[in-house]
């Protein structure tokens, strides 16, 4: 089979020099080609995983197991702030809204008596330490409630005690994930329902060891079209060992709709600093263990 030979300058250190004469050469079919050198600003195609940008999402979590026992939307329908996702039930939640319900009845009640008992103190009635124990009960209710209330915050729930708590979208957006089915079981502390703004999506560009000090914050992602489509606002300066390769992560916005996320394609960077390549073609490469080798031209073969 006839193979190609990549011609350089000098050879390469990391591998022994194989000697071969033209002649040889020219039995075996082996040819040579010259590379190219380039010099540019724009850096790619860079494999760029597509996500949704997280802080413009909002994602609903549980601290224990429930189950879905009504469906309202699914992933991939627009929703409104207000809106009902879907409805839940828990013993843990059930429970949790009785208190709360308890706790605030209390609340008000003693919050009456620390009036009564301010007024008290202050006309010598009873002592300092007698209205302190109202207020310090009135206190401690407040942070039990404030405790309760983040609970429900956090996993997107109206409290109820009618056996199921409805979970209301808190901001206007595109259901980017959700349940499948009625009677799934929710996972605690994993993401049950997520949120998203369509046009707010972030790219995780793979970048080589060599372009890490060429691509910086505040440089410009392009599409294959080369139109800007975003900017680059982190870039890893170490390496991953299993992949040979940092990362940048960029802000984008795709309003053409062609970007989706959970998928992969490429992207350009364009750099403050030009960063010269060389261009190989891909018929002097070869595949050794995983490697890629390109064969170099030196004085004896």
């Amino acid at each position: 089979m006839k193979r190609s030979l990549l011609l350089l300058i000098a050879a390469t250190a990391a591998m022994a020099q194989i000697t071969i004469s033209e002649a040889q050469m020219k039995k075996m079919g082996i040819t040579t080609g010259k590379v190219n050198l380039t010099s540019s600003t724009t850096v790619g195609p860079l494999i760029a995983k597509i996500d949704y940008d997280e802080e413009k999402s909002k994602s609903y979590f549980l601290d224990h197991e429930a189950s879905i026992v009504a469906l309202n939307v699914r992933a991939g329908d627009q929703v409104k702030k207000g809106q009902i996702l879907c409805r839940i039930a828990s013993p843990e939640l059930l429970a949790n809204g009785f208190e709360l319900k308890e706790l605030r009845n209390r609340y008000r009640s003693i919050q009456n008596n620390v009036k009564k008992d301010e007024a008290l103190y202050k006309d010598g009635v009873i002592s300092y330490r007698d209205y302190q124990m109202s207020a310090l009960e009135a206190a401690s209710l407040r942070s039990r409630i404030s405790t309760l209330e983040a609970q429900f915050s956090l996993a997107g729930v109206v409290p109820s005690t009618d056996g199921s708590m409805a979970v209301i979208a808190q901001k206007n957006g595109i259901v980017t994930l959700s349940p499948l089915a009625v009677a799934e079981k929710i996972t605690p502390y994993q993401p049950y329902f997520r949120i998203s703004n369509t046009d707010a999506m972030t790219a995780i560009l793979n970048i080589s060891p060599r372009q890490i000090a060429s691509i910086s914050k505040g440089d410009k992602v392009l599409n294959k079209a080369g139109m800007s489509i975003g900017t680059i606002v982190s870039v890893a300066t170490s390496v991953n060992g299993s992949t040979n390769s940092a990362t940048a992560i960029a802000r984008i916005s795709d309003r053409s709709g062609e970007l989706r996320a959970g998928t992969t394609t490429g992207l350009f960077v364009s750099t403050l600093k030009s960063v010269t390549s060389v261009l190989i073609p891909s018929n002097a490469v070869v595949k050794h263990q995983g490697k890629s080798i390109c064969f170099i031209r030196t004085s004896n073969g």
